[in-house]
């Protein structure tokens, strides 16, 4: 079983518009809702691959019934922590090509929360053959959070693929989790390197390994996705296929989806990197986040290829 772990959902509505005029009314063509966020966005995919899989999340108010509803709708198998904020709402537009996103932060955990989602978690890893452990962590569950999941999956023999950043990412890098999968611009921040290219990503992508990570994954939008394992000597690269764009958001989820799934079918590290950049692509695909259509996956998976080079 794969366990995922986003403590930062959200209700998400998807509007897309002929034209976005700035300072005038806009009326959307088409509008879409669904329970979103990285951690409903990585399960729903595992999902649609076939896996086994279980998310562990938390939902207030009345966004928060309607998050619920939807998962059960969905067929997700989830444990959703009651907690007394409001789920948050984010919204995408989408117009002439351009992606919008609108995001309000999740609301503040209280001690009593985050005992019953650290009780929560203790159970459910017991059965999980991976954690994935994705997005923001509310207020209240402190900088050390992700460390501490990381350092109870350790002690029962479970691997740990990470996405998240700044603090969070910080001090669950140290307890050594087995992957990071972070973007370009997060990878920047949690080294403090400017990366713009392959030559210039060397650097950074050394650093953040020699912090503890076993492989590190780097996307960049729709450029290179750069492997490497500690210590570092070889870097992997794949070039995602072109797509028809109709909105990226969630595809660093299902990318995170793809590695996971792919993990837990035995595949090697690059191979589900590859199986991963297909989700990616196949995600972009579609209008709402956290969802492929597996035709997509299959033809995609077979055009990607990758080059090795040696630092």
């Amino acid at each position: 079983m794969i366990l995922v772990v986003g403590l930062s959902p959200a209700w998400q509505r998807t509007l897309e518009f002929e034209k976005i005029v700035p300072g005038k009314v806009n009326r959307a063509a088409r509008v879409g809702e669904t329970a979103s966020g990285k951690g409903v966005n990585v399960a729903r995919v595992a999902s649609i691959l076939g896996a086994d899989v279980r998310l562990l999340t938390v939902a207030g108010g009345q966004r928060g019934r309607l998050l619920k509803a939807q998962l059960k709708q969905q067929g997700l198998n989830a444990r959703v922590v009651p907690v007394k904020a409001e789920t948050r709402i984010c919204q995408t537009l989408l117009s002439c090509g351009a992606t919008t996103e609108l995001v309000e932060e999740a609301g503040p955990l209280t001690s009593r929360e985050i005992r019953e989602v650290l009780r929560a978690f203790v159970l459910d890893v017991q059965k999980a053959d991976l954690v994935v452990l994705t997005g923001t962590v509310p207020k209240g569950c402190g900088d050390n959070f992700y460390a501490r999941l990381v350092d109870e999956s350790a002690r029962r023999g479970v691997r740990v693929l990470i996405d998240t950043q700044k603090a969070q990412l910080r001090f669950a890098l140290k307890r050594r989790p087995f992957l990071v999968r972070i973007n370009r611009d997060e990878l920047t921040a949690a080294t403090g390197i400017e990366c713009t290219g392959r030559k210039s990503i060397l650097l950074p992508l050394g650093k953040l390994l020699r912090r503890g990570p076993r492989w590190a994954v780097i996307s960049d939008g729709g450029k290179s996705i750069y492997v490497s394992e500690s210590p570092g000597l070889r870097v992997s690269t794949f070039l995602p296929p072109r797509v028809q764009t109709k909105n990226p958001i969630g595809s660093g989820d299902a990318m995170m989806a793809g590695i996971a799934v792919g993990l837990v079918r035995g595949q090697s590290v690059l191979e589900a990197v590859r199986f991963g950049a297909a989700c990616g692509a196949a995600n972009a695909m579609t209008a709402g986040p956290g969802f492929v259509r597996m035709a997509d996956v299959r033809r995609l998976f077979s055009t990607l290829n990758r080059r090795d080079f040696i630092v």
